[in-house]
């Protein structure tokens, strides 16, 4: 690995929390356009080569996503050509990310890579080992072996100061061996995320290599050319959080992937299980005679597999406006199953009589509110899906 601090990373480079983190626990974070390439010399050889021959070195793209994203098409991404993604775990001490259990259990069931991270906020190496620990325990859901990456950026600084800690390069360094230990002891692959500010400023490469072995580099640099020491050093380049993909509302984190993490993927044997949110879902779509794509009706198992995501498709719940006013539109057992959802979760006491007109609409909207979706009183395909899990 090629020494950061002495590459020339002056001047800092925004990153995840710099460009929208505007709390200190509860935010963090923050299509498919290829970053254009100028022509320059391959590493160690001094030839001329051009776009097509640096992709040679990218083992593939794809986004990083948390609870910012919102609900997701993992799907629609992997079939879109993204076959791995960054999935932020948590922050802090055991702050499990919303979306991660949704968007792990689709990564994995799809068969994608992935890059999992924790965002931290920590401001001792012991606070360090302790998320590292919280990291752990969400990966070992669902993969035996994978890579993690430790998070530190701006708004963690700011977390430390603003209780008494000022963040040196040496306590830094310091908490990202001990994350990094902990990770590589656990059996995983430890990352380090950082932009060149980071990188140059913050952490000690040399200390945390000889402390931990082999560090994977996740660096975060947007709108420039990557010079031959960055390019040669960063084994993924999160390179725009302008990125579009389907699948994902608004902008998007993508990265290039340099390290060819596949081999590393060792998934977790599970045993499916009855979701009986789910499972009511599809007693009900099939009392209203919706079937699936080949014309058979839902089999009642619990389980969102490609029949039942097919149906949800199809439905789409909301009132009918007649002058100014909404009056009922759907109706069915669907629509009562929803209206149950709505009270379990919002804890009202809507009439649950299978009639979605204004009273529907309105706790629709209270709902999606609550749980962070669009927010268009219409029970489509993402609500549904949400309220599986929630």
């Amino acid at each position: 690995m090629v020494c950061l601090n002495r590459c020339g990373f002056n001047g800092a480079e925004r990153s995840r929390d710099e460009r929208s983190m505007g709390g200190i626990i509860e935010t963090e974070e923050c299509g498919r356009s290829l970053h254009a390439y100028t022509v320059q010399k391959e590493p160690h050889c001094g030839r001329e080569w051009n776009e097509e021959m640096m992709n040679r070195y990218i083992t593939g793209e794809g986004p990083d996503l948390s609870a910012h994203q919102g609900i997701v098409d993992m799907k629609r991404i992997r079939d879109a050509g993204y076959r791995m993604a960054g999935l932020r775990m948590g922050y802090g001490r055991n702050n499990v990310d919303q979306q991660y259990a949704a968007n792990a259990d689709a990564c994995y069931h799809l068969g994608m890579s992935v890059v999992l991270y924790w965002f931290s906020y920590a401001y001792t190496a012991e606070m360090a080992a302790a998320e590292a620990g919280y990291a752990v325990a969400q990966a070992g859901k669902y993969w035996k072996n994978c890579p993690i990456a430790f998070d530190f950026e701006y708004d963690s600084v700011n977390y430390a100061r603003k209780n008494g800690v000022d963040i040196t390069k040496q306590l830094a360094t310091d908490m990202a061996i001990a994350f990094l230990t902990h990770v590589r002891d656990a059996g995983y692959l430890p990352v380090l995320y950082g932009n060149r500010d980071y990188l140059r400023n913050y952490f000690d490469l040399g200390r945390i290599e000889a402390a931990v072995g082999k560090v994977y580099i996740w660096y975060a640099r947007y709108n420039a050319e990557l010079s031959e020491e960055e390019r040669e050093a960063a084994d993924i380049w999160q390179y725009t959080s302008g990125g579009r993909v389907p699948g994902v509302q608004g902008n998007v984190d993508l990265n290039w992937f340099y390290a060819d993490f596949d081999k590393s993927m060792d998934m977790v044997p599970r045993e499916e299980k009855q979701n009986i949110n789910i499972r009511n879902f599809q007693a009900a779509a099939r009392a209203d005679g919706i079937r699936d794509e080949n014309g058979n009706e839902l089999t009642v198992d619990g389980i969102d597999g490609p029949k039942t995501q097919y149906v949800r498709r199809q439905i789409v719940l909301k009132a009918q406006k007649s002058g100014q006013k909404y009056i009922v539109g759907s109706a069915g057992h669907v629509v009562k199953w929803w209206q149950g959802r709505c009270n379990e979760i919002l804890g009202h006491r809507q009439a649950e009589d299978g009639l979605y007109g204004q009273a529907a609409r309105r706790e629709t909207f209270a709902l999606q509110k609550k749980i962070g979706l669009k927010e268009d009183g219409i029970a489509g395909y993402n609500s549904i899906q949400e309220v599986f899990y929630y």
